[in-house]
């Protein structure tokens, strides 16, 4: 396991708070792009050497990964990368849709001009980090815009299996190469949502979070899709 290969630390789009937010970044990305792989072993004072960091910094930020689930730590015998099975994917991206329904419906009534340009601001930065092939920075903004509106829902206690959620699913679907379809901009892919939510109309913006959700599965990861159109 080489994490210096290709490292992005500190050079990405979303700027990371802290040293230790911008180590935890760096291995989640590597676990979320694939280079590095189900099984593998990550070594404290290896990672440790590399970045300059203490075993305490890296420990914390195994065990956030842990927390969503992308490692497992078991005890003196280290800490290994985790993979959802494809029932686990199935699952989690049904679980997704009809928590981001729901949320959605909640929220729309509620949200300021204020929000709908927080939530344009965070399309622009995706369509930036889509030119750039910045993966990882794409696949953050896109939970941002997502979070973003499921906060406005008021159920908070549900959001951290919401993130669960969408990072499994985008175990699956960011960092593959081009679908033979074209694949639209993020702000022509999100447009319909924001639509609906400027009408205020609830079910609309409910709908078109649903299909877009799935064409997005539908294009970047057809194995999940077969299987959740299968059940």
């Amino acid at each position: 396991m080489d994490l210096t290969k290709n490292s992005s630390l500190g050079q990405s789009l979303v700027p990371w708070k802290t040293k230790g937010d911008a180590l935890f970044h760096e291995i989640r990305r590597a676990i979320l792009l694939r280079e590095i792989q189900a099984g593998e072993t990550l070594s404290e004072p290896q990672i440790g050497s590399k970045f300059n960091f203490s075993q305490g910094t890296v420990r914390e930020a195994l065990m956030r990964l842990q927390e969503e689930g992308l490692v497992q730590r078991r005890g003196y015998h280290g800490t290994t990368v985790t993979r959802s099975s494809l029932i686990e994917g199935v699952q989690m991206a049904e679980i997704r849709i009809k928590l981001e329904m729901e949320g959605v419906r909640h929220a729309t009534d509620g949200l300021t001009e204020d929000d709908f340009a927080e939530l344009q601001d965070c399309l622009s930065r995706m369509d930036a980090a889509a030119k750039q092939g910045d993966s990882y920075a794409l696949s953050e903004l896109d939970r941002k815009f997502h979070l973003t509106l499921f906060r406005h829902s008021s159920m908070n206690a549900l959001e951290p299996i919401l993130t669960r959620c969408m990072l499994h699913m985008h175990l699956r679907t960011f960092g593959h190469s081009k679908p033979a379809k074209r694949a639209v901009t993020p702000t022509e892919a999100h447009q319909p949502i924001l639509d609906a939510l400027q009408g205020r109309n609830a079910d609309d913006a409910a709908a078109a979070l649903r299909d877009h959700i799935n064409l997005t599965i539908s294009l970047w990861s057809p194995p999940l899709k077969s299987a959740m159109d299968s059940r």
